[in-house]
Parts: structure tokens; C-alpha cells; sequence
């Protein structure tokens, strides 16, 4: 008697969507957590870097230490989140059992590396949204400590009309003009942007000043050329802070392209790790105190 036969194909296990080499969800779990691990860190990063800045400078971190913190401190955050990201990726990734050991780990990898570029961009929007409670209190603080530092700025006295005043001081019995006045501060600040005073304008403004305010010419000499030093101070003052912040600019934008490649790095080989892991199904429960 003829027996029928029936053929039995074994799919092998993990074999999962051939269509494409990425497997999304776990991509996606991996971005979200470390999205949701850079957006905590971030909180506690604003509320350390708010309590190193202060209205008053005195008692105000330098701008080099504030951006070599937060510098530190975002290669820090980048590397936890895309470890912690690429490493769940690796491991939740369905097994390749018909690649070689290379392959799977250059798969795994690039799952890490998507992690990387979802979270970063995940990161983006939600930094940039307004339902961000710890990006709203950041923005609220910051915006705090720069209002209290404009108006202590807006408090002190204008360098202009502080080396007019001196230069205008009058014991005559007539006061000089609001209209000299305005003719000496046009002739400073054209001295100013051209580096020098140009001793015609100092003569002239020298005779119009011995003469309102009963001073000797060599001492209403002497009073143009003290405010013009000190105005000239203020100026090279002002372009050294421009320049010292430029330079902090630099910095910061260097170390935050540091921190994304390093952040790139650690997830690719965090998801070789997870996927090390897996398929030597490496048994994790002692890091948690379990059996």
C-alpha cells in the first residue's frame, strides 16, 4: 500500500523580512531611549550650568569654564544615550543566522549607527518643541539670569556721556551747550573709528572749552585727552570680549561636533556588543541583582 509523503520545511528561526537588512523596531526603541536619556541628563546639565551663572559677575563662572562644562558635559550625555540606545538596538535585533559572525556585527553596527542619526534627530524635535517641560525650564532660567545680567549692564553709566561729562565740566558762568556738546561727541566717536584724534579737532574743541568753562586751553587739552584715552580703553575692552567670545563660539561648535561622531562611534560598536550579546544569549540578571 502507497503511502503519501508530505515535505516539511523548517524555516529557520530569526529569519524575519528579507525585503530589508534593517529591522525598525528595535531601531526605534533604541531612539527613544536615548532620546528620553539626553533629554533627563539635559535637565540636570541646565540646572548645574544655571547655578555656575550669576547676574552678578563677580560670582559668575568664567566663560571658558562654562564652555568647557558644558562641553564635558555633552560628550558625556551623547555617549550614555547612544550606548544605552545602540546597545538595545543590537540586542533586540532578530538574529541573522545565515550570515557570518563579520556580517552580523557590520549589521548590528548599522543598526547603531540609525540609532544614532533617529535619536539625534528625535533629540531636535523635541528640544525644539514647546511641550518640553525641562527645555521650557532651561529656556525660563537662562532667559532669568540674562535679563538680571541686562539690567545690571543697562545700570552703568554710558563710556560716551561719562568722558563728556567730564570733559564738559563747566566753573564758568556759562554752561556749555547742549549743541557743543553734541558737535564733541560726533568729533570723538569719528577719532574713534578712525584710531586717532586728529589734532585740529583737539584744538578746536580745546578753544570752545577754555572759553565756555573758564579753563586754561593746556587744561581743557588735558581733560580731551583723558576721555579719548579712556573711550579708546573701552573700545579695545569691547573687542576683546567680542574676540574672546568668538572664540568660546569656536570651541563649543567644535566640541559639539566631537561629541556627535563620538556619539556615532559608541553606537556602532554598544549595538556590535548587543548583538554579541544575543547570540551568545549572555545572561545579564547578576547586574541587577536577580537570578
Amino acid at each position: 500500500m502507497a503511502m503519501d509523503t508530505t515535505d516539511v520545511v523548517v524555516a529557520a528561526p530569526g529569519a524575519g523580512n528579507s525585503s530589508s537588512y534593517l529591522d525598525w523596531s528595535p531601531i526605534f526603541g533604541g531612539a527613544v531611549i536615548a532620546a528620553a536619556i539626553t533629554t533627563v541628563m539635559a535637565a540636570f546639565g541646565s540646572a548645574i550650568g544655571l547655578s555656575m551663572v550669576s547676574a552678578d559677575t563677580s560670582r559668575s563662572s568664567g566663560l571658558t569654564a562654562l564652555a568647557v562644562a558644558a562641553g564635558l558635559w555633552a560628550l558625556w550625555v551623547t555617549i550614555s544615550a547612544c550606548a544605552a540606545g545602540g546597545y538595545l538596538a543590537g540586542r533586540m535585533r532578530r538574529p541573522s543566522l545565515d550570515a557570518t559572525v563579520h556580517e552580523r556585527h557590520v549589521r548590528d553596527g548599522a543598526h547603531g549607527l540609525v540609532v544614532w542619526a533617529a535619536g539625534a534627530l528625535l533629540v531636535a524635535m523635541l528640544t525644539s518643541s514647546a511641550l518640553t517641560g525641562a527645555a521650557k525650564t532651561a529656556v525660563t532660567g537662562a532667559t532669568a539670569a540674562a535679563t538680571g545680567a541686562g539690567a545690571l549692564i543697562t545700570q552703568q553709566a554710558d563710556p560716551l556721556a561719562s568722558a563728556l561729562d567730564s570733559v564738559m565740566r563747566s566753573s564758568g558762568t556759562e554752561p556749555v551747550s547742549a549743541a557743543e556738546r553734541e558737535e564733541a561727541s560726533r568729533i570723538l566717536v569719528r577719532s574713534l573709528a578712525s584710531g586717532a584724534l586728529d589734532p585740529t579737532d583737539r584744538t578746536y574743541i580745546a578753544n570752545g572749552l577754555a572759553a565756555r568753562a573758564n579753563v586754561s586751553k593746556q587744561d581743557a587739552e588735558k581733560r580731551i585727552d583723558d576721555a579719548y584715552a579712556k573711550l579708546n580703553q573701552a573700545k579695545e575692552t569691547a573687542k576683546q570680549a567680542a574676540e574672546r567670545a568668538r572664540r568660546i563660539a569656536v570651541i563649543t561648535a567644535f566640541l559639539t561636533a566631537a561629541a556627535l561622531l563620538a556619539g556615532a562611534a559608541v553606537a556602532w560598536f554598544a549595538a556590535v556588543l548587543g548583538g554579541k550579546h544575543r547570540d551568545e544569549e549572555t545572561d545579564l540578571s547578576a547586574l541587577f541583582g536577580s537570578r
